[in-house]
């Protein structure tokens, strides 16, 4: 690898960001090209309105859970540090329904103190229910921990509009790297019509007092409550239209979920409501990279890491190193081929 190799990442979300940063911590000349970085609100800057926790779906899902575990690994290790924003809890998810297991979850040895909760002491309507000590992400403190970290190493940030991917093609760069999130629908040269949004709300409330995370799954909703290092909870979920009356409905099922959240008020201190549209795609995350020219007719190696969904916290770090992976190998075959 070429230590002079230019590279420009768009979009500065969860995935943007650690991309950038494992590519300048890794040699690489890097610049964040983006509308938005942490601090900005924007219906369409999905990151920091993220939940955020590590979780996973029980059932391994290949290359999924692979991204997975070196996330959690990492972000693990990250904790350690109070600066991150991170921190680690204990988890408890409980499922309305029975999951088709062969065995414990497939993330049972990554995580520390995992444990199936025995029937007689899960909530009613619950039939199956697991615990174990994750991570929580306080999102704005741990967005702008990135930011300041790949700045420290090197990196440059700079606020733009791109209409079309040829537009940081046609820079004085070696390498562009994908990061659009649910832009990547409409960023010209990449057009996928198999990104599509996601809405969610959560709500946000002062209870300090609360250290677990709890999630409930049900057939078609899912109810979470996220504590933050700075006091703060995260209440949702909701995949249809955001409304007032989805804040309301956010509001009880987190209260029934997790009684302590009130401390016997009638009433909770919210900060307030946040709506997001997640970038989902058909066919789960895009990791890929390819071989484009430039206007002057220089080879451009792209690399596309988008469409993490609600996963991009999860998966951050190992999305971040499987686009590193991919760059390199790119790069060897460019070497080789240029020998040739």
């Amino acid at each position: 690898m070429s230590q002079k190799s230019k590279v420009i990442v768009i979009g500065a979300g969860v995935s943007g960001l650690t991309t950038a940063l494992v590519l300048q911590r890794n040699g690489y000349q890097v610049q964040i090209f983006a509308e938005h970085f942490p601090g900005d609100s924007n219906i369409n800057y999905t990151s920091p309105s993220a939940g955020a926790d590590w979780r996973s779906e029980l059932i391994s899902i290949p290359n999924l859970s692979n991204l997975e575990a070196i996330s959690f690994k990492t972000l693990w290790s990250l904790s350690e540090f109070p600066e991150t924003g991170l921190m680690r809890l204990q988890s408890f998810t409980y499922m309305d329904e029975k999951p088709k297991l062969n065995g414990d979850p497939w993330f049972k040895d990554l995580v520390p103190k995992f444990r199936v909760i025995p029937q007689r002491n899960l909530p009613k309507g619950v039939e199956y229910g697991c615990s174990y000590t994750s991570i929580t992400v306080d999102v704005p403190k741990y967005l702008r921990w990135l930011q300041t970290q790949f700045i420290d190493a090197g990196g440059k940030i700079k606020r733009v509009h791109l209409s079309h991917i040829n537009e940081a093609l046609d820079e004085d760069v070696d390498i562009v790297v994908n990061c659009t999130g649910i832009s990547a629908r409409t960023l010209g040269g990449v057009e996928d019509d198999t990104v599509f949004p996601t809405r969610g709300q959560t709500v946000i409330v002062w209870a300090p007092h609360v250290k677990k995370i709890c999630t409930r799954i049900g057939a078609d909703y899912i109810t979470y409550v996220i504590p933050r290092q700075d006091g703060v909870v995260v209440l949702g979920g909701v995949l249809g239209k955001p409304d007032q009356k989805t804040a309301e409905s956010i509001i009880k099922r987190c209260t029934e979920l997790c009684p302590e959240l009130a401390l016997g008020k009638e009433y909770l201190e919210i900060i307030s409501n946040n709506v997001g549209r997640r970038p989902s795609r058909t066919g789960g995350i895009r990791i890929e990279s390819e071989l484009r020219k430039n206007s002057k007719g220089k080879d451009i190696i792209v690399c596309h890491n988008y469409g993490h969904h609600a996963r991009g916290y999860s998966t951050s770090w190992g999305s971040s190193s499987k686009a590193l992976e991919l760059i390199e190998t790119a790069l060897k075959t460019e070497q080789i081929n240029a020998k040739l």
